[in-house]
Protein backbone atom coordinates (compact mmCIF):
# COMPACT_ATOMS: atom_id res chain seq x y z
CA UNK A 1 0.00 0.00 0.00
CA UNK A 2 1.24 3.42 -1.38
CA UNK A 3 2.56 5.48 2.12
CA UNK A 4 1.31 2.50 4.25
CA UNK A 5 3.50 3.51 6.91
CA UNK A 6 2.72 6.53 7.36
CA UNK A 7 -1.32 6.17 7.56
CA UNK A 8 -0.37 3.37 10.20
CA UNK A 9 1.75 5.72 12.20
CA UNK A 10 -0.99 8.72 11.78
CA UNK A 11 -3.42 6.11 12.71
CA UNK A 12 -1.76 4.98 15.88
CA UNK A 13 -1.04 8.35 17.07
CA UNK A 14 -4.72 8.91 16.39
CA UNK A 15 -5.78 5.64 18.32
CA UNK A 16 -3.89 6.61 21.17
CA UNK A 17 -5.13 10.22 21.86
CA UNK A 18 -8.63 8.97 21.17
CA UNK A 19 -7.71 6.39 24.32
CA UNK A 20 -6.39 8.68 26.24
CA UNK A 21 -8.75 11.41 25.89
CA UNK A 22 -11.78 8.71 26.25
CA UNK A 23 -10.04 7.38 29.25
CA UNK A 24 -10.00 10.72 30.74
CA UNK A 25 -13.35 11.62 29.95
CA UNK A 26 -14.69 8.72 31.79
CA UNK A 27 -12.49 9.01 35.02
CA UNK A 28 -12.74 12.62 35.24
CA UNK A 29 -15.50 14.95 35.66
CA UNK A 30 -13.30 17.96 35.24
CA UNK A 31 -13.56 16.71 31.24
CA UNK A 32 -16.68 18.52 31.06
CA UNK A 33 -17.62 21.16 33.95
CA UNK A 34 -20.45 23.18 34.84
CA UNK A 35 -20.63 26.53 32.14
CA UNK A 36 -20.32 29.51 34.49
CA UNK A 37 -23.33 30.45 36.41
CA UNK A 38 -24.93 27.94 34.77
CA UNK A 39 -26.75 24.54 36.08
CA UNK A 40 -25.08 20.92 35.56
CA UNK A 41 -24.05 20.54 32.01
CA UNK A 42 -25.98 17.14 30.70
CA UNK A 43 -22.51 16.96 28.03
CA UNK A 44 -20.47 15.30 30.96
CA UNK A 45 -22.74 12.33 31.07
CA UNK A 46 -23.20 12.03 26.97
CA UNK A 47 -19.51 12.57 26.76
CA UNK A 48 -19.15 9.45 29.03
CA UNK A 49 -21.21 7.25 27.20
CA UNK A 50 -19.87 8.37 23.36
CA UNK A 51 -16.29 7.74 25.30
CA UNK A 52 -17.41 3.98 26.10
CA UNK A 53 -18.00 3.43 22.63
CA UNK A 54 -14.98 4.55 21.07
CA UNK A 55 -13.19 2.62 23.54
CA UNK A 56 -15.56 -0.82 22.96
CA UNK A 57 -16.23 -0.31 19.18
CA UNK A 58 -14.32 2.33 17.47
CA UNK A 59 -10.54 1.60 18.58
CA UNK A 60 -11.05 -2.05 17.97
CA UNK A 61 -12.62 -1.72 14.65
CA UNK A 62 -9.79 0.44 13.58
CA UNK A 63 -7.23 -2.03 14.78
CA UNK A 64 -9.04 -5.07 12.96
CA UNK A 65 -8.73 -2.48 9.87
CA UNK A 66 -5.40 -1.62 9.52
CA UNK A 67 -4.28 -5.69 10.76
CA UNK A 68 -6.56 -6.79 7.46
CA UNK A 69 -5.32 -4.37 5.53
CA UNK A 70 -1.65 -5.07 5.97
CA UNK A 71 -3.05 -8.71 4.93
CA UNK A 72 -3.53 -7.23 1.97
CA UNK A 73 -7.37 -7.58 2.39
CA UNK A 74 -8.98 -4.68 0.47
CA UNK A 75 -12.41 -5.12 2.65
CA UNK A 76 -9.55 -4.38 5.82
CA UNK A 77 -8.62 -0.92 3.85
CA UNK A 78 -12.43 0.68 3.89
CA UNK A 79 -13.00 -0.69 7.11
CA UNK A 80 -9.96 1.46 8.67
CA UNK A 81 -10.64 4.50 6.62
CA UNK A 82 -14.65 4.16 8.11
CA UNK A 83 -13.08 3.99 11.56
CA UNK A 84 -11.13 6.87 11.13
CA UNK A 85 -14.20 9.19 9.64
CA UNK A 86 -15.73 8.04 13.27
CA UNK A 87 -12.72 9.56 14.88
CA UNK A 88 -12.11 12.48 12.56
CA UNK A 89 -15.51 13.65 13.31
CA UNK A 90 -15.96 12.89 16.96
CA UNK A 91 -12.55 14.45 18.30
CA UNK A 92 -13.23 17.55 15.98
CA UNK A 93 -16.25 17.75 17.47
CA UNK A 94 -14.93 17.99 20.67
CA UNK A 95 -12.22 20.26 19.67
CA UNK A 96 -14.46 23.09 18.52
CA UNK A 97 -17.24 22.63 21.39
CA UNK A 98 -17.11 24.02 24.55
CA UNK A 99 -15.41 23.74 27.56
CA UNK A 100 -11.67 24.56 27.18
CA UNK A 101 -10.03 21.97 29.25
CA UNK A 102 -6.46 20.11 29.35
CA UNK A 103 -7.70 17.65 26.99
CA UNK A 104 -7.94 20.82 23.93
CA UNK A 105 -4.52 19.71 22.48
CA UNK A 106 -5.15 15.92 22.89
CA UNK A 107 -8.42 16.38 20.84
CA UNK A 108 -6.70 18.42 18.04
CA UNK A 109 -4.24 15.85 17.49
CA UNK A 110 -6.28 13.12 17.17
CA UNK A 111 -8.68 14.49 14.77
CA UNK A 112 -5.77 15.61 12.67
CA UNK A 113 -3.43 12.80 12.54
CA UNK A 114 -7.19 10.81 11.69
CA UNK A 115 -8.08 12.89 9.00
CA UNK A 116 -4.51 13.08 7.02
CA UNK A 117 -4.44 8.89 7.53
CA UNK A 118 -7.99 9.28 5.87
CA UNK A 119 -6.51 10.85 3.28
CA UNK A 120 -3.32 8.51 2.71
CA UNK A 121 -5.65 5.69 3.12
CA UNK A 122 -8.56 6.53 0.53
CA UNK A 123 -6.14 7.91 -2.19
CA UNK A 124 -4.41 4.40 -2.23
CA UNK A 125 -7.55 2.65 -2.97
CA UNK A 126 -8.06 2.32 -6.80
CA UNK A 127 -12.02 2.35 -6.90
CA UNK A 128 -12.20 0.41 -10.49
CA UNK A 129 -11.36 -2.37 -8.66
CA UNK A 130 -14.44 -2.35 -6.22
CA UNK A 131 -17.51 -3.30 -8.08
CA UNK A 132 -16.48 -7.26 -8.95
CA UNK A 133 -15.38 -7.31 -5.43
CA UNK A 134 -18.44 -6.56 -3.98
CA UNK A 135 -20.62 -7.73 -6.52
CA UNK A 136 -22.79 -9.76 -4.22
CA UNK A 137 -23.38 -7.00 -1.80
CA UNK A 138 -26.75 -5.26 -1.05
CA UNK A 139 -25.83 -2.30 -2.86
CA UNK A 140 -29.56 -1.05 -2.92
CA UNK A 141 -29.82 -1.69 1.30
CA UNK A 142 -26.83 0.30 1.91
CA UNK A 143 -27.94 2.80 -0.74
CA UNK A 144 -31.34 3.36 0.71
CA UNK A 145 -30.19 3.27 4.43
CA UNK A 146 -27.58 5.95 3.53
CA UNK A 147 -30.08 8.16 2.37
CA UNK A 148 -32.63 7.13 4.73
CA UNK A 149 -29.80 8.35 7.75
CA UNK A 150 -29.08 11.30 5.99
CA UNK A 151 -32.93 12.50 5.64
CA UNK A 152 -33.17 11.34 9.28
CA UNK A 153 -30.44 13.87 10.41
CA UNK A 154 -31.54 16.28 8.39
CA UNK A 155 -35.21 16.42 9.51
CA UNK A 156 -34.41 16.38 13.35
CA UNK A 157 -31.52 18.94 13.19
CA UNK A 158 -33.42 21.03 10.41
CA UNK A 159 -36.65 21.66 12.36
CA UNK A 160 -34.55 22.92 15.21
CA UNK A 161 -32.64 25.37 13.05
CA UNK A 162 -35.51 26.58 11.06
CA UNK A 163 -37.32 27.09 14.62
CA UNK A 164 -34.98 29.39 15.90
CA UNK A 165 -34.08 31.06 13.55
CA UNK A 166 -37.85 32.27 12.48
CA UNK A 167 -38.48 32.97 16.16
CA UNK A 168 -35.23 35.20 16.24
CA UNK A 169 -33.68 33.02 18.93
CA UNK A 170 -30.18 34.00 17.63
CA UNK A 171 -26.85 35.28 19.34
CA UNK A 172 -24.69 33.81 21.33
CA UNK A 173 -25.06 30.02 22.58
CA UNK A 174 -23.70 29.18 25.70
CA UNK A 175 -23.13 24.99 27.45
CA UNK A 176 -25.15 22.46 26.11
CA UNK A 177 -26.65 24.94 23.52
CA UNK A 178 -23.27 25.93 22.17
CA UNK A 179 -22.20 22.09 21.90
CA UNK A 180 -25.42 21.45 20.19
CA UNK A 181 -24.56 24.07 17.39
CA UNK A 182 -21.40 22.42 16.58
CA UNK A 183 -23.33 18.97 16.59
CA UNK A 184 -25.68 20.70 13.89
CA UNK A 185 -22.98 22.11 11.70
CA UNK A 186 -20.94 18.54 11.47
CA UNK A 187 -24.23 16.60 11.02
CA UNK A 188 -25.43 18.65 8.05
CA UNK A 189 -22.34 19.83 6.46
CA UNK A 190 -20.09 16.41 6.73
CA UNK A 191 -22.66 13.25 7.52
CA UNK A 192 -25.73 14.45 5.85
CA UNK A 193 -23.59 14.71 2.61
CA UNK A 194 -21.90 11.99 2.99
CA UNK A 195 -24.54 9.88 3.05
CA UNK A 196 -26.58 11.11 0.07
CA UNK A 197 -23.13 10.92 -1.84
CA UNK A 198 -22.93 7.47 -0.81
CA UNK A 199 -26.34 6.17 -1.80
CA UNK A 200 -26.72 8.21 -4.97
CA UNK A 201 -23.20 6.77 -6.07
CA UNK A 202 -24.39 3.12 -5.33
CA UNK A 203 -27.60 3.22 -6.85
CA UNK A 204 -26.13 4.28 -9.90
CA UNK A 205 -23.43 1.73 -9.76
CA UNK A 206 -20.52 3.93 -9.44
CA UNK A 207 -16.86 2.24 -7.83
CA UNK A 208 -17.00 5.04 -5.84
CA UNK A 209 -20.10 3.87 -4.14
CA UNK A 210 -18.48 0.71 -2.92
CA UNK A 211 -15.61 2.66 -1.01
CA UNK A 212 -18.31 5.41 0.49
CA UNK A 213 -20.52 2.71 1.30
CA UNK A 214 -17.70 0.76 3.43
CA UNK A 215 -16.67 3.76 5.33
CA UNK A 216 -20.38 5.34 5.65
CA UNK A 217 -21.79 1.85 7.15
CA UNK A 218 -18.38 1.73 9.43
CA UNK A 219 -19.11 5.00 11.08
CA UNK A 220 -22.64 4.21 11.66
CA UNK A 221 -22.01 1.57 13.62
CA UNK A 222 -20.03 3.53 15.52
CA UNK A 223 -22.12 6.67 15.51
CA UNK A 224 -25.39 4.16 15.93
CA UNK A 225 -23.91 2.66 19.36
CA UNK A 226 -22.50 6.03 20.39
CA UNK A 227 -25.88 7.38 20.39
CA UNK A 228 -27.84 5.65 22.14
CA UNK A 229 -24.70 5.25 24.90
CA UNK A 230 -24.70 8.89 24.98
CA UNK A 231 -28.44 9.22 26.00
CA UNK A 232 -28.81 6.30 27.99
CA UNK A 233 -25.61 7.61 30.12
CA UNK A 234 -27.57 11.30 30.22
CA UNK A 235 -30.51 9.72 31.27
CA UNK A 236 -29.00 7.69 33.85
CA UNK A 237 -27.15 10.66 35.02
CA UNK A 238 -30.38 12.46 35.54
CA UNK A 239 -32.07 10.08 37.18
CA UNK A 240 -34.58 9.21 34.31
CA UNK A 241 -35.72 6.36 31.82
CA UNK A 242 -33.14 5.44 29.14
CA UNK A 243 -35.50 3.78 27.43
CA UNK A 244 -35.29 6.91 24.81
CA UNK A 245 -32.38 5.59 23.79
CA UNK A 246 -33.65 2.69 22.21
CA UNK A 247 -34.87 4.52 18.25
CA UNK A 248 -30.81 5.24 18.06
CA UNK A 249 -30.35 1.78 18.98
CA UNK A 250 -32.40 0.36 16.02
CA UNK A 251 -30.14 2.53 13.62
CA UNK A 252 -26.84 1.21 15.17
CA UNK A 253 -27.99 -2.67 14.85
CA UNK A 254 -29.35 -2.32 11.32
CA UNK A 255 -25.95 -0.13 10.26
CA UNK A 256 -24.51 -3.57 11.51
CA UNK A 257 -26.55 -6.26 9.76
CA UNK A 258 -25.88 -3.98 6.66
CA UNK A 259 -22.15 -3.82 7.52
CA UNK A 260 -22.05 -7.74 8.69
CA UNK A 261 -23.28 -8.37 4.82
CA UNK A 262 -20.63 -5.50 2.98
CA UNK A 263 -18.08 -6.98 4.67
CA UNK A 264 -18.48 -10.63 4.94
CA UNK A 265 -20.06 -11.41 1.27
CA UNK A 266 -17.26 -13.28 -0.66
CA UNK A 267 -15.71 -11.92 -3.29
CA UNK A 268 -15.80 -13.98 -6.63
CA UNK A 269 -13.22 -16.05 -7.55
CA UNK A 270 -9.56 -14.61 -8.44
CA UNK A 271 -10.63 -11.11 -6.31
CA UNK A 272 -10.16 -12.02 -2.89
CA UNK A 273 -7.36 -9.93 -2.12
CA UNK A 274 -7.82 -7.07 -4.82
CA UNK A 275 -5.44 -4.78 -2.33
CA UNK A 276 -1.91 -6.48 -3.79
CA UNK A 277 -1.79 -5.15 -6.44
CA UNK A 278 -0.94 -1.84 -5.20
Amino acid sequence: MKHGKAAIALSAAAGVCAALASSVILAWPGAFPAPPGGEASSSGAEARGWSAVTLAIGLPLLVVGILAARRGWMRGRIAWAGALTYLVYTYLELAVSPPFTQLYLIYIAAFACALVALVLVVTSIEVTTLPPLFAQTPRRAIAIFSIAFSAGLSLAWLKDVVTRTANGELGWLQGDEAIGHVVHALDLGLVVPLGVATGVTLLRRRPAGYLLGGITLVFAVCMGAALPAMVAWGAWAAGKSALGAMPFAMVGLLAAVLAFDFFRTPAPAGFEHPAHSH
